[in-house]
């Protein structure tokens, strides 16, 4: 793949930063820096005239509901990444109402627990679990769709797993979107696969992935399919479509994460994304990138 000027600049730059090195710091080191820019929740003031955008509570973690004005029978749940170590920016929650009119479907976008509250992986399963029972008290499961990068797409398919063992019986969300879902590398396969990406992967290594995940769990032992996507149990799942950036760390557990999925019946479409970066259709900062974002937008619309 031949990248844009724009995209090999902005390669040059990142690598020039220590973001890398930041990642994979030690989880104390890595937290006091974004504690630094840590002002809790930041939640801009949005109007439009297709929308109702109101707020909404679930076990005291702050929702933002973008609602059709024309009532629409279906919605999104967007997870945002970050390994539990910021909210939604201002930003993000402004290009999930274009999401919302740009698709034609009503989104929630949760700000849930982060690291900085005190809270573990857990917390952050058991809100999403109590706001998802609470969307189908107006949506069918079959018009919900989780969508999330990174570590909101590890939420996003891991909260499959939360709600089987649950065992509740809540009807599954119709698709899930996972781009570049975060996970623990599971087999000499896959660990053998991230030491080639280490080379490419601009922000992620190895070494960044173990401690994000120490951060998140606080250390403590939770559940394997929180950890690993490759064991997670995804009885009555029907749609997944995952994309993976090209020369990122989390591709060695793509083949894995599908071959999981297709396990449980599970109808899987996976992007890889030739040259790509970390999360890049969820995120596309250059037009590179477009193509997966189109593909992106097309399948929660659809």
């Amino acid at each position: 793949m031949k990248k844009s000027l724009k995209y090999r600049f902005l390669l040059r730059v990142v690598r020039l930063l220590p973001a890398k090195r930041i990642m994979a710091a030690p989880k104390e080191k890595a937290q006091k820096l974004f504690r630094k820019a840590y002002k809790g929740e930041n939640i801009p003031e949005l109007t439009d005239p297709d929308l109702n955008i109101s707020q909404d509570k679930i076990i005291g973690a702050t929702v933002l509901v973008y609602q059709h004005k024309k009532a629409s029978d279906r919605i999104g749940i967007y997870l945002v990444g970050g390994g539990m170590l910021k909210y939604p920016q201002p930003g993000q929650a402004k290009e999930v109402a274009q999401l919302a009119k740009d698709c034609g479907l009503d989104m929630l976008l949760p700000y849930y627990p982060i690291v900085f509250t005190g809270a573990t992986l857990p917390d952050v399963y058991e809100m999403l679990y109590q706001l998802y029972k609470k969307t189908l008290e107006d949506y069918t499961a079959e018009n919900i769709c989780l969508m999330g990068g990174s570590s909101g797409g590890n939420l996003a398919l891991g909260q499959i797993s939360y709600i089987n063992e649950k065992g509740e019986g809540l009807p599954l969300p119709g698709k899930i979107y996972a781009g570049s879902p975060g996970t623990l590398l599971l087999t000499e396969e896959e660990k053998a696969l991230a030491v080639k990406q280490e080379k490419t992967d601009v922000i992620m290594s190895i070494k960044a992935i173990d401690n994000v995940w120490d951060g998140m769990t606080g250390g403590k032992e939770v559940p394997a399919y929180m950890k690993h996507l490759q064991l997670g149990d995804y009885t009555g799942l029907k749609d997944v479509y995952l994309s993976f950036g090209g020369e990122e760390v989390f591709l060695a557990g793509a083949q894995s994460i599908k071959k999981r999925l297709e396990e449980f019946g599970t109808h899987v479409t996976l992007e890889v994304g030739e040259g790509m970066y970390h999360s890049y259709a969820m995120t596309p900062f250059v037009k590179d990138a477009q193509e997966g974002y189109r593909h992106f937008k097309d399948y929660i619309s659809a």
